[in-house]
């Protein structure tokens, strides 16, 4: 019993840091409207602000953002799953849709252009590139009605969505510890949240589709 209730703290737990980052996202994208060429990161990006296909690229980007963190959400909850298949299904498209159409290309585009030398650059194609193919394969397998390993792909998809997120939260933590490291810089910290970012979220992906799948599978007598 105990057990249950020690896990149902955990979950509440992370869904109100999941909650606050998500408000703290929509908060950041809503400073770019009405728009303005030199708010906040554009401010660093006029090399590049008044050519297209980047600056479009960018409204795409964080126009979608906010829809990606709440039609991926909802994927997970086995209440909506069960009591709301519509609303999965639904949600589940709106998803996929939004990341192979919108955040997917824009994401690329940028990456190209990206501050930080071709470490971030490589970076950030790598997660373009990735998210768009656990995307595809998600939806593969949900066509070829492979229920379990759509649930698979679709957390590796969306732990490197998450990316948005945990790329702000490895920013504060790297700040807090740049006093007792010289080395390291604005730049080392920047091309240290980009990898971080995405690399750190699809281990925890994985050690959670190991879980699943351990839970899931037959005892053997």
């Amino acid at each position: 019993m105990k057990k249950i209730e020690l896990r149902n703290i955990f979950l509440i737990f992370i869904l109100m840091i999941y909650l606050y980052l998500s408000l703290l996202m929509v908060k950041i994208c809503l400073q770019y409207f009405p728009w303005q060429n030199d708010t906040n990161f554009l401010a660093l990006k006029q090399d590049v602000i008044h050519t297209q296909p980047w600056r479009f690229a960018f409204q795409a980007h964080v126009i979608v953002s906010s829809l990606i963190l709440i039609a991926g959400f909802t994927q997970f909850s086995s209440q909506i799953r069960q009591k709301l298949p519509k609303i999965h299904r639904y949600s589940g498209w709106l998803y996929i849709t939004t990341v192979l159409a919108f955040a997917l290309p824009s994401g690329f585009i940028m990456a190209l252009s990206a501050a930080g030398g071709w470490q971030t650059q490589l970076c950030f194609i790598l997660l373009s590139i990735l998210w768009g193919m656990t995307s595809c394969i998600a939806l593969y397998k949900i066509f070829q009605k492979q229920w379990k390993a759509h649930q698979n792909w679709m957390i590796r998809s969306f732990a490197l969505g998450l990316s948005a997120l945990s790329l702000r939260t490895w920013k504060i933590v790297l700040y807090q510890l740049q006093p007792y490291f010289d080395w390291l810089t604005p730049l080392h910290i920047y091309q240290l949240e980009a990898w971080l970012g995405w690399t750190i979220n699809l281990l925890i992906a994985e050690i959670i589709i190991f879980r699943l799948n351990k839970n899931k599978s037959p005892k053997l007598s």
